[in-house]
């Protein structure tokens, strides 16, 4: 088996594990500094994935996607609120939304900005490793093995994954984050006509993330060309 792609596919799977955790995790801690203790009284504010992993988004649909030779993606089980324990249920329940999507949009731009250091740091080579990265698992160029190759891997993984997993979760579609906030902004009628897309909106949301992957994949491209 060849090692790049082992190795391309556990460091995948594990920082989609990781994205998971931080997104689920500061759901959690919001919530529980906002007066729920539920999520962290069932341990769901640890960044350890197991507490957040879901058999089916975040094991076999993503490993799914990496047999295809697809963009990793998943998702984890859902972070319990209780509403009604919320020192403002409107106000609060908005914090503990946005939360998740903010830690990952955090962490997307640590690792572009730890990208362009480190390209700067390495020189020519390390941009043809992130390149290549970017779209191949393969740690050749022309037969030539780049030194740089794990590690620009890393990091444009840990950038894309988490800026893929903030952008699915903020899609308007309930019961995705993004829906769950534009029940609250859209004026009652219009609300009510999204809340009956409830029971299709994950769904919807999956495959409107496909399309997200090439725009995402763009815009870091021009970050490594341009560092």
């Amino acid at each position: 088996m060849d090692p790049s792609f082992v190795f391309s596919t556990l460091i995948q799977i594990l920082l989609l594990w990781l994205a998971i955790a931080i997104h689920e995790s500061a759901h959690a801690r919001v919530a529980s500094g906002c007066g729920d203790p539920t999520a962290r009284e069932l341990g769901r504010v640890s960044l350890n994935p197991i507490r957040h992993v879901d058999l089916l988004g975040s094991m076999l649909f993503p490993s799914l996607l990496l047999a295809m030779g697809w963009p990793v993606f998943g998702w984890g089980r859902s972070t319990p609120v209780l509403r009604e324990k919320l020192r403002r249920p409107v106000v609060d329940d908005f914090l503990v939304l946005m939360a998740g999507p903010a830690a990952n949009f955090a962490v997307a731009v640590a690792a572009t900005i730890a990208i362009v250091v480190t390209l700067r740091e390495l020189g020519p080579g390390a941009r043809e490793a992130a390149v290549r990265a970017l779209f191949s698992i393969s740690g050749t160029l022309g037969g030539e093995k780049l030194p740089s190759f794990p590690v620009m891997f890393t990091l444009v993984r840990l950038a894309s994954i988490n800026a893929l997993m903030a952008a699915f979760n903020l899609i308007p579609l309930p019961p995705l984050d993004g829906g769950q906030i534009a029940l609250y902004l859209l004026p009652p009628d219009w609300a009510d006509r999204l809340a009956a897309v409830r029971p299709y909106g994950f769904m919807i949301g999956v495959l409107a993330a496909v399309g997200l992957v090439p725009v995402l994949t763009i815009l870091l491209g021009l970050v490594i060309n341009l560092s």
